[in-house]
């Protein structure tokens, strides 16, 4: 059975038994959350995490170590990429916080409802991908940054390489 299609257009939706319908407002809390979240939607571990990669990366660049921070770097924009599929908690948390139950009180961060809400996704047995793409459409930039993060790197990491006397292969 394939899974169920989410209709992007429509302006509300239905899952397991409830009304649901996006809106691009929310309240401080949720904001908050969300910015807490889209770290880690968008590069696939949490602010904290990437803080200390890119402390650790500037520490090596500070000891003219390049190459040790070329591939700490590397593997941090690598980390954009890879294993999207595996992200389906934040993505569907982000969404939680636009997405809300037709009688639910918007101005409020419950994380209890927030899981609840994802559950109802599930039980519908609604298809990721649609997730994935109200998740990143709120998330400001994301498609344009993520070709540019790419683009950048691979082109630092190459004069890095280069001034070592190293190629990429």
């Amino acid at each position: 059975m394939e899974a169920k299609r989410l209709n992007l257009e429509e302006k509300t939706f239905e899952a397991n038994g409830r009304i649901y319908h996006p809106t691009a407002t929310m309240s401080i809390d949720r904001f908050i959350e969300f910015e807490r979240l889209q770290a880690h939607v968008g590069f696939g571990i949490d602010f904290k995490n990437i803080y200390e990669k890119l402390g650790k990366a500037y520490d090596h660049m500070n000891k003219n170590k390049l190459a040790d921070a070329a591939v700490i770097i590397h593997n941090l924009a690598n980390g954009i990429g890879e294993n999207l599929e595996k992200r389906e908690h934040p993505i569907l948390k982000m969404c939680a916080l636009f997405i809300n139950r037709e009688d639910e009180n918007a101005g409020i961060l419950d994380e209890d409802l927030m899981e609840a809400k994802i559950e109802d996704w599930k039980a519908e047995g609604y298809a990721m991908q649609d997730f994935f793409q109200l998740a990143f459409n709120f998330v400001d930039g994301f498609i344009p940054a993520y070709n540019e993060i790419i683009q950048n790197i691979s082109e630092e990491a190459e004069k890095v390489l280069s001034s070592t006397g190293k190629s990429e292969s």
